[in-house]
């Protein structure tokens, strides 16, 4: 449970501007306005500190904040900021990006986070969220914020009831050229891996795990797809279009299908606008899922995966 900051009164010690007590009253507002995926990130003009918020219906809203997973070295978290995080109501995360993955750790992070059960306390959100920013990140003001909103399909939301600054973002391409190489620069960003390139097809391939990803934008369409072969020469037993179906119903942002002998995994986001952000998170994402996917069916159904010996990761996430 998380603690109460009163923040009408602040002491002589630990003053807070005047302008937070109003920002807790806006933010729990929208907060309350939320609908299931639907998806909110509250930054620091000019870093990677961030409050997050996931609203998930009935499941209630689940709320992270930057560990030093994310944050370059000036930024890094001292040992008095955790420990004042884990005091007022965050949890500790539970692993690095590559341990602490939706495949691997469904009820963990990389980053601190709390779950807030049904109904949310939305209020008590708000007034955890200006803790931490205010008392915990020294954030002076709420005008040194930004926010971005999307949905899960990577539509953006606009909140100006927030009274926050959007967050910058690139340039929205002016030609399908122009969203090629945005695209090609933020699949470069997220892997670190500087040659990158199309390939004849117009395709571009990233190794993740023992799986092959390839990542295309879909002819004159404002999508970019994920897919992936992730095992091939499967003998069809009756029982494998059963058992895909059954986890595409319970994963709605990957599907899976059978052709040939072969089973594929495919995904699409929205890239109209481009925000590198989300297609980097739907990289993670589906490359997260796809890699403990392929080992899971083969138990299941035989045949053999794009490489036998997983490679390390190289997304950044």
């Amino acid at each position: 449970m998380t603690k109460k900051l009163s923040i009408d009164k602040p002491n002589a010690a630990n003053r807070l501007s005047v302008a937070w007590p109003p920002f807790a009253d806006k933010l729990t507002g929208v907060l309350a306005r939320l609908e299931e995926d639907q998806y909110l990130i509250v930054s620091v003009k000019g870093s990677n500190r961030f409050v997050q918020f996931a609203a998930q219906g009935s499941f209630g809203m689940r709320v992270e904040t930057t560990s030093n997973s994310y944050l370059p070295k000036p930024e890094q978290l001292n040992k008095r900021q955790v420990a004042t995080l884990i005091d007022a109501g965050w949890q500790d995360p539970t692993g690095d990006p590559e341990e602490s993955t939706p495949e691997n750790d469904p009820d963990g992070s990389p980053n601190f986070f709390v779950e807030f059960a049904s109904p949310v306390a939305f209020g008590a959100v708000a007034q955890l969220t200006v803790r931490t920013f205010a008392q915990i990140l020294r954030v002076p003001y709420p005008n040194s914020l930004q926010y971005e909103a999307f949905e899960s399909e990577g539509r953006s939301l606009a909140l100006p009831e927030l009274g926050l600054k959007l967050a910058q973002r690139a340039p929205n391409p002016d030609s399908q050229e122009d969203l090629a190489q945005h695209l090609l620069a933020t699949l470069k960003e997220c892997t670190g891996v500087s040659d990158l390139d199309y390939d004849e097809d117009r395709d571009i391939g990233i190794r993740h795990g023992s799986a092959l990803t390839w990542v295309r934008l879909l002819g004159d369409s404002p999508f970019v797809r994920f897919y992936s072969r992730i095992l091939h020469d499967v003998e069809d037993n009756g029982a494998i279009v059963s058992r895909l179906n059954d986890i595409n119903a319970r994963q709605p942002m990957v599907h899976f299908v059978f052709r040939g002998d072969a089973i594929f995994a495919l995904a699409d986001t929205c890239a109209a606008p481009f925000v590198a952000a989300h297609v980097a998170h739907a990289l993670v994402h589906f490359c997260s899922i796809v890699d403990g996917m392929d080992r899971l069916l083969q138990a299941e159904f035989g045949g053999e995966t794009t490489f036998v010996m997983p490679a390390a990761s190289s997304l950044r996430h």
